[in-house]
Protein backbone atom coordinates (compact mmCIF):
# COMPACT_ATOMS: atom_id res chain seq x y z
CA UNK A 1 0.00 0.00 0.00
CA UNK A 2 1.04 3.49 -0.71
CA UNK A 3 -0.82 5.21 2.40
CA UNK A 4 -3.46 6.00 3.92
CA UNK A 5 -6.59 9.48 2.81
CA UNK A 6 -5.91 10.33 6.58
CA UNK A 7 -1.81 10.86 5.70
CA UNK A 8 -3.15 12.36 2.26
CA UNK A 9 -5.52 14.98 4.05
CA UNK A 10 -2.98 16.02 6.74
CA UNK A 11 0.25 16.18 5.19
CA UNK A 12 -0.41 16.40 1.38
CA UNK A 13 -3.80 18.99 1.76
CA UNK A 14 -2.42 20.57 5.21
CA UNK A 15 -5.48 19.39 7.36
CA UNK A 16 -7.63 21.17 4.88
CA UNK A 17 -10.31 19.32 2.32
CA UNK A 18 -9.18 17.46 -0.84
CA UNK A 19 -10.29 18.86 -4.24
CA UNK A 20 -13.68 17.53 -5.06
CA UNK A 21 -12.43 15.30 -8.34
CA UNK A 22 -10.08 13.00 -5.92
CA UNK A 23 -12.75 13.35 -2.76
CA UNK A 24 -15.63 11.46 -5.81
CA UNK A 25 -12.39 9.21 -6.75
CA UNK A 26 -11.71 8.21 -3.15
CA UNK A 27 -15.31 7.66 -1.91
CA UNK A 28 -16.38 5.83 -5.66
CA UNK A 29 -13.63 3.25 -4.91
CA UNK A 30 -14.67 3.38 -1.22
CA UNK A 31 -18.52 2.74 -2.04
CA UNK A 32 -17.81 0.02 -4.46
CA UNK A 33 -15.89 -2.25 -1.81
CA UNK A 34 -18.85 -1.36 0.69
CA UNK A 35 -21.49 -2.74 -1.63
CA UNK A 36 -19.37 -5.70 -2.23
CA UNK A 37 -19.13 -6.08 1.40
CA UNK A 38 -23.05 -5.57 2.20
CA UNK A 39 -23.84 -7.95 -0.04
CA UNK A 40 -21.21 -10.54 1.39
CA UNK A 41 -23.90 -9.42 4.39
CA UNK A 42 -20.42 -7.78 6.12
CA UNK A 43 -20.60 -4.79 8.19
CA UNK A 44 -17.37 -2.73 8.17
CA UNK A 45 -18.11 -0.64 11.30
CA UNK A 46 -14.75 1.44 11.25
CA UNK A 47 -15.27 3.29 8.54
CA UNK A 48 -12.70 6.32 8.61
CA UNK A 49 -10.28 8.18 6.28
CA UNK A 50 -7.34 6.10 8.13
CA UNK A 51 -9.12 3.03 7.51
CA UNK A 52 -8.59 3.60 3.20
CA UNK A 53 -5.99 2.92 1.53
CA UNK A 54 -3.90 3.89 -1.54
CA UNK A 55 -1.93 1.96 -3.87
CA UNK A 56 1.73 2.49 -4.99
CA UNK A 57 0.45 3.77 -8.16
CA UNK A 58 3.33 3.50 -11.10
CA UNK A 59 5.73 3.13 -8.28
CA UNK A 60 8.34 0.34 -9.29
CA UNK A 61 10.21 -2.31 -6.56
CA UNK A 62 13.07 -0.26 -8.46
CA UNK A 63 12.04 3.26 -7.16
CA UNK A 64 11.31 1.97 -3.73
CA UNK A 65 14.85 -0.09 -3.51
CA UNK A 66 16.29 3.75 -4.11
CA UNK A 67 13.92 5.53 -2.04
CA UNK A 68 15.29 3.07 0.81
CA UNK A 69 19.01 3.49 -0.50
CA UNK A 70 18.54 7.59 -0.40
CA UNK A 71 16.48 7.64 2.81
CA UNK A 72 17.84 4.83 4.76
CA UNK A 73 16.17 3.95 7.67
CA UNK A 74 15.84 5.11 11.06
CA UNK A 75 16.48 3.61 14.23
CA UNK A 76 15.53 3.28 17.38
CA UNK A 77 17.73 3.64 20.30
CA UNK A 78 19.36 0.04 21.06
CA UNK A 79 18.05 -2.48 23.33
CA UNK A 80 19.94 -5.42 25.13
CA UNK A 81 17.90 -8.40 24.66
CA UNK A 82 18.74 -11.92 25.68
CA UNK A 83 21.69 -12.67 23.54
CA UNK A 84 22.58 -9.30 21.94
CA UNK A 85 22.21 -5.26 22.00
CA UNK A 86 19.74 -5.09 18.83
CA UNK A 87 18.78 -1.56 17.28
CA UNK A 88 15.57 -2.05 15.40
CA UNK A 89 14.32 0.00 12.50
CA UNK A 90 11.73 2.58 12.69
CA UNK A 91 8.77 1.73 10.31
CA UNK A 92 8.30 4.53 8.30
CA UNK A 93 5.93 5.44 4.62
CA UNK A 94 6.85 5.31 1.49
CA UNK A 95 6.59 9.37 0.15
CA UNK A 96 3.12 10.28 -0.43
CA UNK A 97 2.14 11.04 -4.01
CA UNK A 98 0.99 15.18 -4.90
CA UNK A 99 -2.99 15.84 -4.97
CA UNK A 100 -2.42 15.26 -8.78
CA UNK A 101 -0.39 11.89 -8.36
CA UNK A 102 -3.45 11.03 -5.61
CA UNK A 103 -5.70 11.19 -8.84
CA UNK A 104 -4.68 8.24 -10.42
CA UNK A 105 -4.09 6.03 -7.58
CA UNK A 106 -6.36 3.46 -6.60
CA UNK A 107 -8.64 3.09 -3.31
CA UNK A 108 -9.43 0.62 -0.80
CA UNK A 109 -11.28 -0.47 2.54
CA UNK A 110 -8.65 -1.28 4.87
CA UNK A 111 -8.56 -3.21 8.43
CA UNK A 112 -10.87 -5.33 8.83
CA UNK A 113 -10.54 -5.88 12.26
CA UNK A 114 -14.13 -4.19 13.69
CA UNK A 115 -16.01 -6.26 10.66
CA UNK A 116 -18.86 -8.21 11.60
CA UNK A 117 -21.46 -10.10 10.00
CA UNK A 118 -25.00 -8.63 9.42
CA UNK A 119 -26.48 -10.97 11.40
CA UNK A 120 -24.00 -12.02 14.13
CA UNK A 121 -22.87 -9.03 16.62
CA UNK A 122 -19.96 -9.79 18.33
CA UNK A 123 -20.07 -6.32 20.08
CA UNK A 124 -22.58 -2.99 19.76
CA UNK A 125 -19.42 -0.84 20.50
CA UNK A 126 -18.92 0.44 16.89
CA UNK A 127 -17.43 3.55 14.66
CA UNK A 128 -15.35 6.36 15.89
CA UNK A 129 -17.37 8.92 17.71
CA UNK A 130 -17.64 11.66 15.04
CA UNK A 131 -18.70 8.86 12.37
CA UNK A 132 -21.00 6.89 14.77
CA UNK A 133 -25.08 6.80 13.57
CA UNK A 134 -27.91 7.45 16.49
CA UNK A 135 -28.79 4.07 16.52
CA UNK A 136 -25.32 3.26 17.78
CA UNK A 137 -25.44 5.41 20.22
CA UNK A 138 -28.49 4.76 21.38
CA UNK A 139 -27.69 1.13 21.49
CA UNK A 140 -30.41 0.04 19.43
CA UNK A 141 -30.91 -2.44 16.20
CA UNK A 142 -27.84 -1.86 13.78
CA UNK A 143 -26.86 -3.36 10.28
CA UNK A 144 -24.88 -2.21 7.18
CA UNK A 145 -26.86 1.38 7.14
CA UNK A 146 -24.20 2.43 9.80
CA UNK A 147 -21.32 2.11 7.55
CA UNK A 148 -23.91 4.45 5.19
CA UNK A 149 -23.97 6.73 7.71
CA UNK A 150 -20.53 6.75 8.20
CA UNK A 151 -19.90 7.43 4.58
CA UNK A 152 -21.93 10.37 4.25
CA UNK A 153 -19.70 11.93 7.50
CA UNK A 154 -17.08 10.98 5.49
CA UNK A 155 -18.00 12.87 2.12
CA UNK A 156 -18.35 16.14 4.47
CA UNK A 157 -15.20 15.75 6.31
CA UNK A 158 -12.63 14.82 3.08
CA UNK A 159 -13.79 18.39 1.10
CA UNK A 160 -14.17 20.47 4.47
CA UNK A 161 -11.36 19.44 6.12
CA UNK A 162 -13.26 18.74 9.36
CA UNK A 163 -15.93 16.76 10.73
CA UNK A 164 -19.75 17.09 10.42
CA UNK A 165 -20.38 16.24 13.92
CA UNK A 166 -18.51 17.34 17.38
CA UNK A 167 -18.71 14.81 20.31
CA UNK A 168 -19.10 17.64 22.62
CA UNK A 169 -20.75 18.91 25.88
CA UNK A 170 -23.23 22.09 25.28
CA UNK A 171 -23.85 22.94 29.41
CA UNK A 172 -26.42 25.87 28.19
CA UNK A 173 -28.91 22.90 27.44
CA UNK A 174 -27.55 20.61 29.83
CA UNK A 175 -26.48 18.22 27.12
CA UNK A 176 -23.29 16.04 27.75
CA UNK A 177 -21.48 14.51 24.98
CA UNK A 178 -23.77 11.77 23.90
CA UNK A 179 -26.63 13.52 24.24
CA UNK A 180 -24.80 16.81 22.62
CA UNK A 181 -24.43 14.25 19.52
CA UNK A 182 -27.72 13.74 19.04
CA UNK A 183 -28.87 17.48 18.87
CA UNK A 184 -26.41 18.13 16.23
CA UNK A 185 -27.83 15.37 14.28
CA UNK A 186 -31.37 16.53 14.80
CA UNK A 187 -30.27 20.37 13.98
CA UNK A 188 -28.22 18.70 10.61
CA UNK A 189 -30.91 16.09 9.53
CA UNK A 190 -34.28 18.57 10.49
CA UNK A 191 -35.89 14.95 11.23
CA UNK A 192 -37.40 13.91 14.54
CA UNK A 193 -36.80 10.54 16.21
CA UNK A 194 -39.41 8.50 16.05
CA UNK A 195 -41.17 6.97 19.10
CA UNK A 196 -40.69 3.04 17.62
CA UNK A 197 -37.36 4.00 17.44
CA UNK A 198 -36.33 4.89 20.85
CA UNK A 199 -38.30 2.25 22.31
CA UNK A 200 -36.41 -0.42 20.52
CA UNK A 201 -32.98 0.74 21.96
CA UNK A 202 -31.78 0.17 25.33
CA UNK A 203 -30.64 4.00 25.90
CA UNK A 204 -33.39 4.88 24.10
CA UNK A 205 -35.60 6.23 27.14
CA UNK A 206 -31.83 7.27 28.75
CA UNK A 207 -31.96 10.48 25.89
CA UNK A 208 -35.48 11.29 25.08
CA UNK A 209 -38.42 12.04 26.64
CA UNK A 210 -41.19 9.33 25.84
CA UNK A 211 -43.91 11.08 28.07
CA UNK A 212 -47.19 11.63 26.14
CA UNK A 213 -48.63 14.80 26.36
CA UNK A 214 -52.57 15.54 25.79
CA UNK A 215 -51.74 17.68 22.33
CA UNK A 216 -48.98 15.31 21.45
CA UNK A 217 -51.21 12.02 21.70
CA UNK A 218 -51.01 10.77 18.25
CA UNK A 219 -47.64 11.71 17.53
CA UNK A 220 -44.85 9.16 16.51
CA UNK A 221 -42.35 11.56 17.57
CA UNK A 222 -40.45 12.49 20.65
CA UNK A 223 -38.25 14.74 21.75
CA UNK A 224 -34.51 15.37 23.75
CA UNK A 225 -35.46 15.50 27.56
CA UNK A 226 -33.04 18.43 27.74
CA UNK A 227 -36.01 19.74 24.96
CA UNK A 228 -32.93 22.18 23.82
CA UNK A 229 -34.33 24.37 20.71
CA UNK A 230 -33.51 22.39 17.40
CA UNK A 231 -31.82 24.65 15.06
CA UNK A 232 -31.50 24.53 11.03
CA UNK A 233 -28.91 23.87 9.81
CA UNK A 234 -28.80 21.70 6.89
CA UNK A 235 -26.33 20.45 5.13
CA UNK A 236 -26.09 22.87 1.62
CA UNK A 237 -25.72 25.63 4.48
CA UNK A 238 -22.86 23.97 6.34
CA UNK A 239 -21.33 23.38 2.94
CA UNK A 240 -21.56 26.66 2.11
CA UNK A 241 -20.24 28.11 5.16
CA UNK A 242 -17.07 27.07 4.14
CA UNK A 243 -16.60 28.12 0.55
CA UNK A 244 -14.82 25.07 -0.76
CA UNK A 245 -17.49 24.71 -3.24
CA UNK A 246 -19.07 25.91 -6.26
CA UNK A 247 -23.13 26.39 -5.49
CA UNK A 248 -24.40 23.46 -8.03
CA UNK A 249 -21.94 21.64 -6.29
CA UNK A 250 -22.92 22.66 -2.91
CA UNK A 251 -26.64 21.43 -4.20
CA UNK A 252 -25.55 18.10 -5.47
CA UNK A 253 -23.07 17.19 -2.60
CA UNK A 254 -25.78 17.89 0.29
CA UNK A 255 -28.34 15.75 -1.50
CA UNK A 256 -26.18 12.55 -1.35
CA UNK A 257 -25.01 13.64 2.31
CA UNK A 258 -28.57 13.43 2.93
CA UNK A 259 -29.36 10.19 1.29
CA UNK A 260 -26.65 8.73 3.97
CA UNK A 261 -27.66 10.29 7.16
CA UNK A 262 -31.07 9.98 8.09
CA UNK A 263 -32.23 9.16 11.62
CA UNK A 264 -33.67 6.03 10.45
CA UNK A 265 -31.52 3.92 9.20
CA UNK A 266 -34.33 2.21 7.15
CA UNK A 267 -34.55 5.64 5.19
CA UNK A 268 -30.65 5.60 4.03
CA UNK A 269 -29.95 4.59 0.98
CA UNK A 270 -28.12 1.35 0.67
CA UNK A 271 -24.72 1.18 -1.21
CA UNK A 272 -25.88 -0.02 -4.32
CA UNK A 273 -28.30 2.50 -4.64
CA UNK A 274 -25.82 5.45 -3.77
CA UNK A 275 -23.46 3.99 -7.03
CA UNK A 276 -26.15 5.33 -9.13
CA UNK A 277 -26.65 8.85 -7.28
CA UNK A 278 -25.47 11.25 -10.33
CA UNK A 279 -23.20 13.55 -7.53
CA UNK A 280 -20.45 10.60 -9.51
CA UNK A 281 -20.88 11.74 -12.99
CA UNK A 282 -17.56 12.00 -14.25
CA UNK A 283 -15.36 10.56 -11.81
CA UNK A 284 -13.56 7.17 -12.19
Amino acid sequence: MGGDVKSLQVEVAGKKGLPLPLVKRILLHTLRGLAHMHHCQIVHTDLKHDNIMFGTGSITQDDIAMFIKTNPARRHPPEESWECVVQAAVSQPLPLPSLSEAMTRTYMVSDFGSAQPSALHTTDEITAYSLRAPETILQGPWDSKVDIWAFGCLIFELIVGRSLFEYKSYPEYMLDEPTGHMWQMLCFTRERMTRAQVNSSKLGAHYFDLTVKPNDIDSPFCDLKAHPPVFNNPFARSLRNYKVLQEADVLTTAKIIQRCLRLNPKDRATAEELLEDPWWHGAA
